[in-house]
């Protein structure tokens, strides 16, 4: 009897740590809440579990979120997979990737009431990469897949941007030694 109650005791213990991470179910009606924070910068990610693309790139977001973790930048990830693949197929994925970071799915499957809440200019392919920095107006829009090198880029150059009370030629300076493209059309001032 003793030995049943520890293995139950012991089963309890490991339930606790091996919890799912929460797949969080949004309408189109709530993009705008979780695309605009004004104290952190954004990195939206847009995906789905049958993406070739997807799949290639989310080994580099997922690395990248890790090392960005504690600094004034958040990663979220939107999974546009059709109803039957919630939660588990999306529960599955996020953890065979270790995705640590926010997951979202967009239970809307009529592209027409989200794509413009992402982007007037998207064409709906995926994956798609949204940079934000709401406390400078600044919103990047990146249709296709990114690299790792690119991804790293992108995530610096919103991540100074969102530290940085005004654009200055010091902050440009850097930007461009390191790299990270600004562009003019990306700013809405």
């Amino acid at each position: 009897m003793r030995k049943i109650l520890i293995c139950i005791f012991g089963f309890v213990l490991l339930g606790r740590g091996a919890s799912a991470q929460e797949i969080i179910r949004i309408k189109a009606d709530d993009l705008d809440r979780w695309l605009y924070n004004p104290d952190t910068a954004l990195v939206v990610n847009l995906w789905a579990t049958w993406c070739g693309p997807c799949v290639e790139e989310m080994p580099y977001f997922v690395k990248v979120a890790r090392e960005m973790k504690g600094r004034r930048v958040k990663f979220i990830f939107i999974s546009l997979d059709l109803g039957d693949a919630y939660p588990e197929k999306i529960r599955r994925f996020v953890k065979k990737y270790k995705i640590e970071s926010t997951v979202l799915w967009l239970d809307e499957p009529n592209a027409n009431r989200y794509a413009n809440k992402i982007d007037p200019r998207w064409q709906g392919s995926i994956p798609a990469t949204i940079f934000v920095s709401s406390g400078r107006g600044y919103r990047r829009f990146v249709e296709g897949s990114l690299g790792e090198k690119a991804l790293r880029r992108a995530v610096e150059g919103v991540e100074v941007l969102q530290n940085k009370r005004a654009i200055t030629k010091s902050s440009l300076e850097y930007m461009s030694e390191k790299g990270i493209n600004l562009l003019v059309t990306d700013l809405r001032i």
